[in-house]
């Protein structure tokens, strides 16, 4: 008897912790096409780089401080829709896809600044809108997915 309370509270525990990760609004349409942004703006910070060394004359810190004010404007707007940003260890169905995404965001990073460096900007730009906005796209996918297992696992 008291061992089937003893797991209802566990597994009452597991709800509780994992709600912050799988309870929340979802995000606007817009939110993939701003996140994307930031791959064309990265580009523009490796040539603007490149050329500040170059000795070229350059537009300074314009695409970083672009980069910067997306990255505290999705923060502050997260905190705001979903009141926290999750803490603590996530759902082991959602590990797996923040390791992904991380080692994805690292080669993409990557890849943009090989784009940067060996293709026209005219090429380099839209690639670099299309590499993140597809990361960002598949991480909201594979997220939502991996959140569906967890809330029927502790259904």
């Amino acid at each position: 008897m008291e061992s089937n309370e003893i797991r209802e509270q566990l597994l009452e525990a597991e709800r509780a912790a994992a709600a912050p990760y799988v309870i929340y609004p979802k995000d606007p349409w817009w939110y993939p096409v701003l996140v994307g942004f930031i791959g064309p703006l990265l580009v523009l910070v490796f040539t603007q780089t490149i050329g500040a060394f170059a000795g070229k004359t350059t537009w300074g810190a314009l695409p970083s401080l672009a980069i910067t004010l997306i990255a505290l404007y999705i923060v502050f707007d997260q905190r705001r829709r979903r009141g926290t940003m999750p803490r603590g260890k996530a759902p082991r169905e959602l590990r797996g896809v923040y390791r992904w995404y991380f080692t994805g965001a690292v080669v993409v990073a990557i890849g943009i600044g090989a784009l940067a460096l060996l293709a026209p900007i005219y090429v380099s730009l839209p690639a670099s809108f299309l590499l993140a906005f597809g990361g960002i796209m598949w991480f909201g996918a594979a997220y939502e997915r991996a959140a569906a297992r967890v809330r029927a696992r502790l259904a």
